[in-house]
């Protein structure tokens, strides 16, 4: 490409260089040399044959600290073809055109006949707008989409190029011109409709191969470069900027496709912008290229000093029209550093003794040191004036000298700040905690040549810090000793910490859920709903929301408990959230506890309506009898049916034993139990509504042999007998008197009958006889054994 066979040395190179380009190339080349980092630049070279290249360079300067040389890297790209066409408008116009209509609130588009057959889209009318972006080149929908964005939101003309591709992969570079018509939707800022024409321009392959090394290469060298770049059409109309000049143009709308004239003179203020301006039209007519002297300037729309070094030349843009290149470096940092650099000068020795500090600096060429007088009196020398160094060494803490020596080699190695931490031992015997942080500079070939630092007394903050480590200490241990669970998040709900509880009940070590999303630790993982819960409830927190709710929470060997949990966000003073606090407190013998009340509580509601219901039922039946005697019988019977719960109550097995309800029932007969009572049986247990139906059977029972069987003379006796049958798992029970006056059976039947044969029929399930034999009454009753703690309630 340079046209040589073999390497070419530095001064034929530079020969070689046009005689036109030479002394702005060897500018630049040394202010690279010196600045380091990427340059990109264009210039003409001299074949040994006479033949003039057009090249575009882009290099990188690399240093090399561990050697005396530094290596240069780079690519260097032949545009002499491009170059070539410069000087001409590419003329070639496509007989394929055609003419569209689009609905901008709608997005439809209606485009001519000559239009399809031109793109070869045998799409039906109306056009909608994702039809054509799909059809538009992608290397260039994000332009098109801001240049259409543009166009809409203002009336009037406008033109642009872009490239379509078709149904067989041919790309067509086509012309867009037309009108964006008035008026301007107040609501949506955007005009009504856009009427124009599509024109075929595609160029020849040389111009194809043109453009696309003007679109790619070029700009994908300047997007690399520490430059920033744009380009304007033959209209000076915005149509391409680099990336390096987006923070230029920052703040400015619908900036492709704007006026030049209208850009500048928002970034810039008269005369400046208009001379700008200027210039750009000499070169777009004349080709002549222009470099500028830096301009330092106030921005007009930041009111802020900026700098640039700007150079502009004319170009072939994309659709075959000349257009102007303009690239440009941002001066702004050096000038303003330049600027309060003699400002700072002037505060930087009372800002030294104001923060305690003494500055220092090193000659790392010559060797020598300096240093200020309030770096001496922290030091406990004030009248010092010899080297810093031997000052250093004499005063360092000796268990810290290697410490400072290998850091300070490590900064001048490596070309890094210098920064540490060390101890001194002052003249009087004091120990003082000193920071030491300084910067390395470099001379023009990149060697380390001096190092520029400040000294700070410290010894306070390290107090502090010592503190504040115990004073953490402290907490730590008690947070590891309470029997809560308790955890920091980090503002994104990371984890940061947690106490001993939390991480010995999971089993885990801290390295398992450390830095890990909270939700996604070891503890929630058991079911995807509580980890749902658990990340709302983080963001939540970042909302400033505290949360609390219980939730089951797993520990080691899928061991699950209940814990109430607490999430409470923590901000700082500007309200910007620090951490959150998590906490958890077991509650599963609270919610067993609750869940044993609940139980209770149901057990005594339904306990209490079925007595009521009892109570209405022993009242109706006590009425049958008539109303005298009333109270009486009925009393009697409600005692009855009170002594039974009396035993349920009890009873912490909520059972009662069938012999003490016997006992109970035949309370008022107590005299002769035993005697003229027997009662033989094994333990049963019996629940509540079988206690209650029994119950009342052998009350009703008891109150008729005293009224009027076995027990109401001297010599009558009565047998209570019960078994468990294990022939067919059955229950059985059965009331005989003897002994006693003849038995002759009642004409009819009233409450005692109905409680011994209806109410325990009913409850128990159970086969009931009642036989008014002369020589006693017999009663037997036979019911399943599960009947007697499953009983039904039906006393109707």
């Amino acid at each position: 490409m340079l046209g040589v066979a073999s390497p070419i040395s530095t001064d034929d190179f530079f020969d070689r260089v046009h005689v036109d380009d030479r002394v702005k190339f060897a500018a630049e080349t040394i202010s690279f040399l010196e600045t380091g980092g990427e340059q990109t630049r264009e210039f003409r070279f001299c074949h040994s044959d006479g033949t003039l290249r057009y090249v575009i360079s882009h290099a990188s300067l690399e240093r090399l600290h561990r050697t005396d040389q530094d290596r240069i890297t780079g690519v260097f790209i032949d545009v002499t073809h491009a170059r070539e066409h410069d000087t001409r408008v590419i003329g070639h116009r496509s007989e394929n055109f055609g003419f569209y209509d689009h609905d901008v609130a709608t997005g439809s588009s209606t485009w001519s006949p000559g239009l399809q057959r031109m793109l070869i889209t045998p799409l039906a009318t109306p056009m909608t707008e994702k039809a054509i972006h799909d059809s538009i080149h992608p290397d260039d929908r994000e332009w098109f989409a801001a240049r259409t964005r543009a166009i809409k939101s203002v009336a009037g003309s406008y033109e642009f190029t872009f490239r379509v591709v078709l149904p067989d992969d041919r790309i067509l570079l086509v012309r867009d011109r037309g009108e964006a018509h008035a008026p301007v939707d107040p609501t949506t800022g955007k005009v009504s409709r856009l009427t124009g024409t599509l024109t075929d321009i595609t160029p020849t392959t040389h111009i194809g191969s043109l453009h696309k090394l003007a679109n790619n290469a070029f700009w994908q060298l300047i997007d690399t470069a520490p430059v920033g770049a744009y380009a304007v059409d033959s209209d000076l109309r915005m149509v391409r900027v680099s990336r390096g000049a987006h923070a230029t143009f920052a703040g400015i709308d619908n900036l492709l496709g704007r006026d030049l004239d209208d850009v500048l003179h928002i970034l810039w203020p008269e005369p400046f912008a208009s001379e700008a301006v200027a210039q750009f039209r000499n070169t777009l007519i004349s080709g002549d290229p222009y470099h500028a002297d830096p301009v330092v300037e106030d921005r007009a729309d930041r009111n802020v000093l900026e700098a640039y070094d700007w150079s502009i030349e004319r170009i072939i843009l994309e659709d075959g029209r000349p257009g102007v290149l303009c690239y440009f470096y941002d001066l702004s940092e050096r000038v303003r550093h330049e600027r309060t650099l003699e400002e700072q000068q002037l505060r930087l020795s009372l800002a030294y003794d104001a923060a305690n500090m003494g500055a220092w600096e090193i000659d790392l060429v010559n060797g020598g040191a300096l240093g200020t007088p309030k770096l001496f009196e922290m030091f406990g020398e004030p009248d010092f004036t010899g080297d810093v160094s031997d000052l250093w060494r004499r005063r360092i803490h000796a268990d810290d000298q290697s410490l400072v020596d290998a850091t300070f080699e490590e900064a001048v190695r490596n070309g890094g700040p210098f920064n540490v931490d060390f101890r001194i031992v002052t003249g009087n015997g004091d120990v003082r905690h000193m920071a030491a942080k300084a910067i390395l500079q470099k001379d023009k070939r990149g060697r380390p040549s001096r190092m520029i630092g400040v000294d700070h007394d410290i010894t306070h903050r390290k107090e502090t810090e010592l503190a504040l480590r115990d004073s953490q200490h402290q907490l730590r241990t008690v947070l590891d000793h309470t029997v809560a669970f308790i955890g920091v998040l980090g503002p994104a709900g990371t984890l940061r910490e947690a106490n001993r509880p939390a991480i010995e009940f999971g089993g885990l070590s801290r390295d398992d859920v450390i830095g890990k999303p909270f939700w996604e630790a070891f503890w929630w993982t058991h079911d995807d709903a509580v980890a749902d819960r658990c990340r709302q409830a983080v963001i939540e927190g970042q909302a400033g929301r505290a949360q609390r709710f219980d939730v089951v929470v797993r520990g080691e060997e899928d061991r699950l408990i209940t814990i109430d949990f607490l999430l409470a966000p923590v901000f700082d003073d500007a309200g910007v959230l620090q951490m959150m606090v998590v906490s958890g407190f077991d509650i599963s013998d609270r919610e067993k506890a609750r869940e044993r009340e609940r139980s209770l509580m149901g057990e005594i509601n339904h306990r209490t309506k079925n007595i009521l219901t009892l109570v209405q039922v022993v009242a109706r039946q006590t009425a049958r009898g008539g109303a005298a005697g009333f109270v009486a019988r009925f009393e009697e019977r409600i005692a009855a049916l009170a002594k039974a719960q009396d035993l349920l109550f009890s009873s912490k097995a909520d059972r009662v034993d069938l012999k003490a309800l016997a006992k109970s029932q035949l309370g008022h007969l107590s005299d002769v139990i035993e005697s003229r009572i027997i009662l033989n049986g094994p333990p049963v247990a019996l629940d509540a509504d079988a206690a209650q139906a029994v119950g009342m059977a052998l009350h009703e029972l008891a109150t008729n042999a005293g009224k009027y069987g076995a027990l109401s003379s001297g010599d009558g006796r009565v047998d209570v007998a019960w078994q468990m049958n294990s022939h067919d798992d059955t229950f059985e029970i059965r009331w005989s008197e003897r002994d006693g006056p003849p038995v002759i059976p009642p004409e009819t039947k009233g409450f005692g009958s109905t409680v011994i044969d209806q109410m325990t029929r009913s409850v128990l399930d159970a086969e009931v006889q009642l036989d008014y034999e002369p020589e006693g009454v017999r009663w037997r009753l036979v019911c399943a054994r599960d009947a007697l703690s499953k009983s039904s309630q039906n006393y109707s």
